[in-house]
C-alpha cells in the first residue's frame, strides 16, 4: 500500500486540505463584511456544496471512464482560479458565482481523488488506507482554520485568498509530475445508464455519511460567530483539538473498521457526535467547547471512514468512481443543507436550539441505520 503514488496522493490531500480549511470557516464572516446578512452568509456557505452535489453524478462517470490524472489536474486548476476569484467578489453575487464554480470544481477533484487511491489501495484494507488518507488531511485542519482567520485579521482576505490559491497550484505541479498509466479501458463504454451515475446499493450509507457532513458544515459555519455572539475567547481553539484528535484517532481506527462489524462502528460514531452537538448547545464557556471538540473527533474519526470504504467495497473496481461519488453526494446534502437549516433556525431561536436539533437528529439516524441494517444485513 505504501507506494509512490500512495504517498503522493497523501502529500495532495495535506495541501488541497489546507487550503480549504483555511478558506470554509471564514467564508461565513467574509459574506457578511461585504455586506451580506447572517441567513445569506449561509447560502454563500451552503451553495458550495449543491453546486458539488450537482456534478458529483457526471464525477463519477468521468472518474471510471476517463484519464483520472488529467481530470484531477484540469479541477484543481479551476479550484486555483475560483481562489483568485474570491478576492474581486466584492458584492454577494459575484461571491456566490465563485462558491459555485469553486464547489463544481471540488466536486469533480474530491472524487476522482478518492478513485484514483483506491486504485493503490488493497481492497481488504480500504478502511485502512482511506483512514490515513483522511488523517493527512486532518492534520492540515488543525493549524487551517486558526491560520486563515490569522491572516485574514493580520493582513487581510484577498492576502487570504491569494495564499489559498498558491497552495492550490503547488498541488497541481506535483500532480502534474506524478507518472500515471492510463489503460484507457473503461473509456471505451459510451451508454450511460443509472448505475453509471449513482450506485444505488450504497445510498444508505453514504445518506448516513451526510448527516455527519451536516453537523459539520453548521459547526464550521457558524462556531466562531456563536463564539462571538457568547464572548467564548479563543473559540477557534475547538478546530485545533477536533482535528489534532481527529488526526490521531484515524491512523488506527482504519484497521478495526476493516475487522469490527461497521453497524458498531457507526452507532458509536453517531453517539459520540450527538454528544458533541449537545454540548456545543449548552457551550458558554471554552470548557465546553473543547470537550465537544473532542466528541466530534471520536465520532468523525469511525463514522465517515467506515461508510467511505463500505461504499467502495460494494461495487466492482470498475465503479469505484461512481461508488466514490454517491459517498460525497450524501456529504454535500449535508454540507449544503446544513449552513442554510443552521442560519434559519439561529435566526428565529438561537444557536442553543441549533445545536440540540441536530444532537436529536443525529439520535434519530442511529434509529433509522440499526433498522436498515437488521433488514437488509445478515
Amino acid at each position: 500500500m505504501w507506494n509512490k503514488y500512495y504517498i503522493t496522493l497523501l502529500l495532495i490531500g495535506l495541501i488541497t486540505s489546507l487550503s480549504f480549511s483555511m478558506l470554509y470557516t471564514i467564508i461565513s464572516a467574509y459574506a457578511v463584511e461585504i455586506g451580506s446578512s447572517l441567513s445569506l452568509a449561509g447560502v454563500v456557505a451552503g451553495v458550495f456544496s449543491i453546486s458539488a452535489l450537482v456534478l458529483r453524478p457526471i464525477s463519477g462517470l468521468i472518474a471510471d471512464r476517463r484519464n483520472k490524472k488529467w481530470v484531477f489536474a484540469l479541477a484543481l486548476l479551476v479550484i486555483t482560479t475560483t481562489s483568485l476569484g474570491y478576492a474581486f467578489s466584492r458584492s454577494i453575487p459575484i461571491l456566490i458565482f465563485f462558491r459555485i464554480l469553486h464547489g463544481a470544481a471540488f466536486g469533480i477533484s474530491s472524487t476522482v481523488n478518492i478513485s484514483l487511491l483506491s486504485e493503490f489501495i488493497p481492497r481488504n484494507r480500504l478502511a485502512e488506507g482511506l483512514g490515513y488518507f483522511s488523517a493527512s488531511q486532518v492534520i492540515s485542519r488543525i493549524i487551517g482554520p486558526t491560520l486563515g482567520v490569522n491572516i485574514a485579521d493580520l493582513f487581510n482576505y484577498n492576502v487570504l485568498f491569494l495564499i489559498i490559491a498558491i497552495f492550490n497550484f503547488l498541488a497541481l505541479l506535483i500532480l502534474w509530475g506524478l507518472s500515471y498509466e492510463y489503460t484507457g479501458v473503461a473509456s471505451k463504454k459510451t451508454t450511460i445508464k443509472i448505475d453509471s451515475l449513482i450506485a444505488r446499493e450504497v445510498i444508505v450509507y453514504a445518506a448516513v455519511g451526510g448527516v455527519f457532513s451536516l453537523s459539520n458544515g453548521i459547526t464550521n459555519s457558524f462556531l466562531v460567530l456563536m463564539g462571538n455572539e457568547r464572548a467564548i475567547p479563543g473559540i477557534s481553539i475547538f478546530f485545533a483539538i477536533n482535528a489534532l484528535t481527529l488526526s490521531i484517532v484515524r491512523l488506527f481506527i482504519g484497521r478495526q473498521a476493516d475487522k469490527k462489524s461497521i453497524t458498531l462502528i457507526v452507532n458509536i460514531s453517531l453517539l459520540c457526535s450527538a454528544i458533541s452537538m449537545l454540548s456545543l448547545g449548552f457551550a458558554y464557556s471554552l470548557s465546553l467547547v473543547i470537550i465537544a471538540a473532542f466528541f466530534k473527533a471520536l465520532g468523525l474519526a469511525g463514522g465517515q471512514v467506515s461508510l467511505q470504504a463500505e461504499c467502495i467495497r460494494r461495487v466492482d473496481e470498475d465503479r469505484s468512481g461512481v461508488a466514490a461519488s454517491t459517498y460525497y453526494i450524501g456529504a454535500d446534502i449535508g454540507n449544503g443543507i446544513g449552513p442554510m437549516v443552521g442560519g434559519a433556525i439561529s435566526s428565529m431561536f438561537n444557536y442553543k436550539i441549533m445545536f440540540i436539533s441536530v444532537s436529536i437528529f443525529m439520535g434519530l439516524t442511529a434509529v433509522l441505520f440499526n433498522l436498515y441494517q437488521r433488514k437488509h444485513i445478515s
